[in-house]
């Protein structure tokens, strides 16, 4: 008898844990994504110099750049799913893709839900107004209109940095600067490196200035976005984006985009003199 119970409660917690005789274990994402040959990669199609879609139609950018390589070290294709801010997390959730790679922001509320890489890229968080607002500070924001897209964290952010602001919200990033040129908000309040991306790409980028440190209302650290509880596959991009980061891809990818060779002639100074954390062997 004695025997006959040890005998079911041994199967019990094999059932429990998922080692029972027959039972399938779920694969990892990377397992998946070998089997079917493809990485499916959710994207900004709206962020100029991170991830976009050129003149041509085709995705471009710093993380699209970052991302091409990361599936060429897999051995896959690569596909990708353009995403906004109110969804990508679902989209990532549902299976739909297997990574947010998508200025994707670390917050405590969002690893309750998905894993996160190690950060790619940290970049401030501040104000884009016309030349000649006279605004030069987040204090003189107080009674003025500022516009963010109505998904991101500044929404949260802009109330307790300035109280006094009004915080209008859009359904992109474009929609919100288009309000500035407009005159129907008087700043735009997200991470530097988007700010950039608008201003280059507006007729005349001259017309607009980021402001400087007095800006300054948070930063933040971008992350890969990745499925819970899937720690093979975190780590093997983990280990992916440091090979970047060693090898010179990461450097490449920068200069050409936000760096020296672009556009924007921004420098590692402008994100704080970001660092990818490396592990030793």
């Amino acid at each position: 008898m004695k025997r006959l119970l040890l005998s079911a409660i041994l199967i019990a917690a094999n059932a429990c844990f998922g080692s029972a005789p027959g039972m399938a274990q779920e694969k990892s994402m990377i397992e998946d994504v070998k089997a079917r040959g493809v990485l499916r990669v959710g994207v900004k199609n709206d962020a100029p110099y991170l991830g976009f879609v050129d003149e041509k139609g085709q995705y471009d950018g710093f993380e699209i750049d970052l991302a091409r390589d990361l599936a060429r070290r897999l051995g896959v294709q690569i596909e990708f799913t353009p995403v906004k801010a109110s969804n990508r997390v679902q989209l990532l959730q549902q299976k739909r893709i297997d990574m947010i790679f998508a200025t994707l922001s670390h917050y405590r509320k969002r690893d309750d839900v998905i894993d996160y890489s190690i950060s790619y890229l940290y970049t401030p968080q501040t104000l884009l107004v016309k030349k000649d607002s006279g605004i030069k500070s987040m204090a003189d924001m107080a009674g003025r209109r500022i516009g963010v897209d109505g998904a991101s964290g500044a929404v949260k952010k802009i109330p307790i940095a300035q109280p006094k602001a009004i915080v209008q919200t859009f359904q992109n990033w474009p929609d919100a600067f288009f309000a500035l040129q407009q005159g129907t908000v008087d700043a735009v309040a997200t991470d530097n490196l988007i700010l950039a991306g608008l201003r280059a790409a507006a007729p005349n980028p001259e017309d607009y200035v980021l402001v400087g440190n007095g800006g300054f209302y948070s930063g933040g650290y971008y992350g890969i976005g990745l499925r819970e509880n899937d720690s093979d596959s975190r780590d093997t991009i983990n280990f992916l984006l440091q090979d970047q980061w060693l090898d010179g891809t990461w450097q490449k990818a920068f200069d050409k985009w936000l760096g020296k060779d672009s556009k924007l002639k921004l420098t590692i100074a402008d994100f704080d003199n970001f660092e990818m954390r490396l592990w030793d062997e």
